[in-house]
């Protein structure tokens, strides 16, 4: 039985990366050049998070700065491969670990606690402390926590398959093995809005050290800003 089920291995594995790999050709030519500007910087929002805070003194958050970067990263990825469903669930993680790390700025007990398993948080509690937060407390960010808790919820859904309308296989884009518009599209507005939200609430919560910064990493951290979340963060653009 072993080596048929290696010799059905072996043949369908080169068809399966077949298929991924031309799902990923499609899914690139649906990108305009701006388009994906966007979408890439996006991906790389918390690797400068790690350059910025590095840049202030703040090291010890290293390790989630990394796995946020490899969840927000995966998603972009797995998107092009037409993985929808997986694709939600890392930009999930992306909301739990963002907020967590926030959390942990002001907690270090509790932060070596988490790292050997011994604390956790429930969301809930996590976002009511954040918009009670000096840092956040009187900003438009606090509605914007609210907003992230409805993406957490949504994204929530696909890890848990709570329905076959959050099923991979139930896309039209699995079943015809191309790259569909509607689906696509889903992804990438939930994508970008996380990256947005948490990128905001971030620059909210260290508005006071934006100036101090490398230049180059705080121009790709203001890059997805909008016009109106300036004087809030009070910065000029």
């Amino acid at each position: 039985m072993d080596s048929q089920i290696l010799d059905r291995a072996k043949k369908d594995l080169p068809l399966y990366s077949k298929e991924l790999n031309a799902f990923w050709d499609e899914t690139v030519s649906q990108f305009a050049d701006d388009d994906l500007t966007d979408s890439y910087a996006n991906s790389l929002i918390f690797k400068n998070w790690t350059i910025a805070l590095n840049h202030i003194g703040i090291n010890n958050l290293d390790p989630i700065l990394k796995e946020l970067h490899e969840d927000i990263n995966a998603s972009f990825f797995l998107a092009h491969f037409g993985l929808y469903r997986s694709a939600h669930m890392h930009l999930r993680s992306v909301i739990e670990l963002s907020l967590q790390l926030l959390y942990f700025i002001h907690h270090e007990i509790e932060f070596k606690q988490w790292k050997t398993g011994d604390f956790r948080i429930k969301h809930e509690e996590l976002t009511e402390y954040l918009k009670k937060h000096p840092n956040l407390f009187g900003t438009s960010v606090v509605t914007l926590i609210g907003n992230i808790t409805t993406d957490w919820k949504k994204f929530s859904k696909f890890i848990h398959a709570e329905a076959p309308a959050y099923f991979q296989s139930n896309l039209e884009s699995h079943a015809k093995k191309s790259v569909i518009e509607k689906d696509f599209n889903i992804w990438k507005s939930s994508y970008l809005l996380t990256g947005y939200r948490l990128n905001k609430v971030f620059l909210t919560f260290f508005r006071e050290r934006i100036k101090n910064f490398p230049t180059q990493t705080r121009e790709i951290l203001l890059r997805n800003m909008r016009d109106s979340d300036y004087p809030e963060l009070g910065i000029e653009k």
